[in-house]
């Protein structure tokens, strides 16, 4: 959520905020008028140096609000926490006011005794709009979360829909059944028990792609399992200049992740490296558990001399982006990295 202060975060909100006080500045002159005996300068005085101030002190208000987060705290802390920030609030409030007043008219004692005899009063009148500051704050906040929220929500469902398209694509891809059932089909004759073994493998693949339209979560093993199935049907057609060197933590197996958000990686690492290079390509995946976060990093090699960010690899790794901070918020992350001949995505995902 943005972190600017509400009141600045337009130049029609600095306006309604200072038509507030001024609203709220000529009601208590009024007030004053008609129930004492001041004179008007007097009470124009009292009055601005008040609101002004209070007007000042409550900006930096938003941000207590907006950083006391309410995750894991009881009513009764965030309870104390504003009433003894109120109290602190009010009491500065009261404090520097009293001094910029006497300080301008210390010598005429009417005056004098009419702002002692009314401080307590105006401490009550600090407190009420101290609470309806705060309760603005929330509701602002609040507001915005629902905003975000919704947007967030239409982003996902978007999201889903160009994902699932694509998935579907990626899955019963004609192109890569073509040639996966070409290199089966020139592999019955020579090794029948290998044509047969390639069958079930590209059989399984497609099977777990199907059923991962409705799984929002799958386990890394799961995931691991039928990556390694998609890398065994290519290495069928590109035999020795595809090799594949997994290091994965055994105790990472467990840990559930997005369905099918690697797919797309080790795809790119096989259009962008193996496909467009005449040496042999190797794709390593490093995947261990740093704390409370999986990182997983996935590296091919490359030919430095052609372009690597083409059209279609840019819009898959945005792709796993927004759905790692759809899923995760900020606390997952990803980068890319390309440096002497190799290039690697970094994935790190909460726990």
């Amino acid at each position: 959520m943005n972190n600017r202060n509400p009141i600045f975060r337009s130049y029609q909100s600095k306006l309604l905020y200072a038509y507030v006080w001024l609203l709220l500045g000529g009601i208590q002159i009024f007030i004053l008028q008609l129930f004492s005996e001041l004179p008007f300068e007097y009470t124009l005085l009292d009055t601005s140096v008040f609101n002004s101030l209070f007007a000042c002190y409550i900006i930096p208000l938003w941000y207590a609000v907006r950083f006391n987060t309410w995750r894991r705290k009881t009513w009764h802390y965030h309870l104390a926490t504003y009433f003894l920030l109120g109290c602190l609030v009010v009491s500065v409030w009261l404090t520097s006011s009293y001094f910029i007043l006497w300080l301008f008219i210390s010598e005429i004692d009417t005056y004098l005794h009419f702002l002692q005899a009314s401080l307590w009063w105006k401490g009550i009148e600090g407190f009420l709009l101290y609470i309806l500051a705060v309760l603005m704050y929330r509701l602002y906040t609040f507001v915005i979360q629902l905003h975000e929220k919704a947007n967030n929500e239409i982003r996902l469902t978007q999201l889903l829909k160009d994902g699932e398209l694509n998935l579907l694509k990626s899955q019963i891809n004609p192109h890569f059944l073509f040639n996966g059932l070409n290199s089966v089909n020139a592999t019955i004759v020579k090794n029948p028990a290998q044509a047969q073994k390639m069958l079930v493998a590209l059989s399984d693949y497609l099977h777990y792609a199907v059923l991962s339209r409705n799984r929002t979560y799958a386990s890394l093993q799961e995931e691991m399992e039928n990556i390694e199935r998609y890398l065994a049907i290519e290495k069928l057609r590109f035999g020795d200049k595809l090799i594949y060197e997994p290091h994965i933590d055994p105790g990472c197996l467990s840990i559930e992740i997005p369905a099918m958000l690697l797919q797309p990686l080790f795809e790119n690492a096989i259009k962008y490296g193996v496909y467009e290079s005449l040496e042999t390509v190797h794709i390593t995946t490093t995947i261990t558990k740093n704390r409370q976060m999986l990182c997983i990093a996935i590296s091919n090699d490359y030919d430095a001399g052609n372009p690597l960010k083409k059209k279609g690899a840019g819009a898959g790794l945005q792709n796993i982006k927004e759905r790692l901070h759809l899923a995760y918020g900020t606390a997952a992350g990803m980068e890319t990295k390309a440096e002497q001949g190799k290039f690697t995505v970094m994935l790190n995902i909460p726990v």
